[in-house]
C-alpha cells in the first residue's frame, strides 16, 4: 500500500478543492477549450470541475484509492490507474496538460524530462502546460524542512523535508487522530531549481508563458518558502 493510499480518505480535508487553483487553470485555458489532461489528479476534484463546466478533462494518478474516489466524485469524468510519465499510452492531444500540488516532484529526473519531452509531443498548436512544485530554491539551502501542522476536527496531519541534497530528499508524512499516530510514511522526492526547470524546457521547445509563487499570481522570490508554479506554451 503506497503512503497515498494510506491517507487517501483523508486526502480531500487535507487538500481541499482550490477555487484559486482552479481559477487559475480556466484562465490559463482560456477560450481553447478541452480536453486537458491532470497528471496526478489525486481525488480528481479539478477534472470533475472542468468536466461540470463543459470541458473534456482526464485525470491520471498512479494510487487506485485516489482514483476510485475520483470516480466516485466525477462518474461522468475519464479517470485511469496510471504512472503520469506514462500518460502517453491514453492518447490525446491536448489542449492544455497540468500537474500541480507537487506531483512532478515524485519522478527521478531522467522520467521527468521524458514526461515533458511527451507532453510537447502531445499537446496542440499553442496549448499550455502547467506544472507546479515546491520552491527547492529555497528548501536545498536546508538541511531540513517541517511544514506547519494542518489541524482538523480530531486530526493532525504532519510533514517534513529531511535527508536535503540535490540529488533527492525524503518527505514524511504522519497523520494523528485524537492523539494516535494512524500512519507514519515517507517517499523520496527528486528536487529541481528553476533555472533547471527552466532550461530543460527551454531545450525541448517551451516557452516560458509565467513564473509565480502561487496561485493568486505573486511573484517568485527564490529566498521564500512557498510553491513554484510555471506556465510554459508549447
Amino acid at each position: 500500500m503506497s503512503m497515498y493510499s494510506k491517507f487517501a480518505v483523508w486526502y480531500d480535508r487535507i487538500f481541499p478543492f482550490s477555487p484559486g487553483v482552479y481559477a487559475y487553470l480556466t484562465h490559463h485555458l482560456g477560450d481553447l477549450g478541452g480536453p486537458v489532461l491532470d497528471l496526478g489528479c489525486g481525488t480528481g476534484d479539478y477534472c470533475a470541475a472542468f468536466t461540470r463546466d463543459g470541458v473534456r478533462a482526464v485525470g491520471v494518478d498512479l494510487d487506485s484509492s485516489m482514483i476510485s474516489q475520483a470516480r466516485a466524485r466525477g462518474p461522468e469524468t475519464e479517470f485511469h490507474v496510471l504512472d503520469m510519465a506514462e500518460f502517453a499510452t491514453i492518447g490525446g492531444p491536448w489542449n492544455m496538460i497540468y500537474s500541480i500540488g507537487n506531483t512532478a516532484a515524485h519522478l527521478p529526473e531522467d522520467r521527468f524530462w521524458g514526461c515533458v519531452e511527451d507532453v510537447a509531443a502531445r499537446l496542440l498548436p499553442g496549448g499550455i502546460w502547467i506544472v507546479q512544485v515546491m520552491n527547492w530554491d529555497y528548501v536545498l539551502g536546508l538541511p531540513a524542512f517541517a511544514f506547519p501542522a494542518k489541524v482538523m476536527d480530531g486530526a493532525v496531519f504532519h510533514r517534513a523535508y529531511e535527508d536535503i541534497t540535490p540529488e533527492g530528499l525524503t518527505f514524511h508524512t504522519g497523520l494523528d487522530i485524537e492523539g494516535r499516530r494512524v500512519f507514519d510514511d515517507q517517499v523520496r522526492l527528486y528536487p529541481l531549481t528553476s533555472a533547471e526547470i527552466i532550461a530543460g524546457h527551454e531545450e525541448r521547445g517551451f516557452r516560458l508563458v509565467e513564473h509565480v509563487s502561487d496561485y493568486a499570481g505573486s511573484g517568485f522570490d527564490a529566498e521564500v518558502f512557498s510553491a513554484n508554479i510555471f506556465v510554459f506554451k508549447r
